[in-house]
């Protein structure tokens, strides 16, 4: 798991300086997530922050910021510089027992290989009463698939729905959404992924030669609809507290 971990924190390294180009449905993904929110105040976690989110409408009195890629947390320092960016693991987190009033996670724990591990860790360090608001992608992206671009497959939504219900919450509500962008040609389609650290899609289509990303040209024109070709992504959203 170590070596998938830091392939991982370097792909998103790789990403952060032009990561807010392509972060459509990660912006998309937080405004559902913040709308959610009724805390006002208090000590945050974001898990797996990226190049940061901005809580100015929450009002939080401090903000932890977590991430594994040290570049995206170098973007962070940059936007956000009262955040405090830690480079840490969701897996295990260096932070003591019932230390934050919220938790906000938006579409990076599908890249944790044990989901259990992350939410019993999301438990201990929220303190009695605390908000969590976390956004997941789930199972694979369909276009993709169709296209054969891409063999990854994210945790079900029936084992994402297992592995919270496991732990004990005040109330747990865990609900799928379905979220489309549009690209212009099949090629931004990609580089969408890649510049958002999602490179496992992209990858492919350039070492077949140029009969190859022809054909496959053709094939993503198959599937294209009045506003461009489409990309869904099958969100789960968790709303607990703690």
């Amino acid at each position: 798991m170590a070596l998938e971990l830091n392939q991982i924190a370097e792909r998103f390294s790789r990403a952060a300086t032009c990561y807010q180009q392509h972060n459509t449905v990660q912006r998309c993904s937080a405004r559902l997530l913040l709308q959610g929110f009724t805390l006002r105040g208090g000590d945050w976690l974001d898990l797996g922050c990226g190049p940061g989110t901005s809580f100015t409408d929450v009002q939080p009195q401090t903000v932890t910021a977590v991430d594994i890629a040290p570049a995206m947390l170098q973007q962070l320092r940059g936007q956000f510089p009262n955040y405090q960016p830690i480079c840490a693991d969701a897996h295990n987190l260096p932070f003591k027992n019932k230390k934050f009033d919220a938790i906000y996670s938006n579409l990076a724990l599908q890249w944790c290989a044990d989901l259990g591990a992350v939410v019993s860790e999301i438990k201990r360090v929220s303190r009695p009463g605390a908000e969590i608001r976390l956004a997941m992608v789930a199972d694979s992206l369909p276009q993709l698939q169709q296209l054969g671009l891409s063999s990854r497959c994210f945790a079900s939504y029936v084992h994402i729905q297992q592995q919270f219900a496991r732990v004990s919450w005040q109330h747990l509500h865990i609900e799928q959404q379905t979220l489309r962008s549009y690209f212009s040609d099949l090629r931004s389609l990609l580089y969408s992924l890649k510049g958002v650290g999602a490179s496992m899609a992209a990858s492919h289509a350039g070492l077949r030669g140029q009969g190859y990303w022809q054909l496959l040209q053709q094939h993503a024109e198959s599937l294209r609809t009045h506003a461009g070709l489409p990309l869904d992504y099958k969100i789960v959203l968790i709303t607990a507290r703690s």
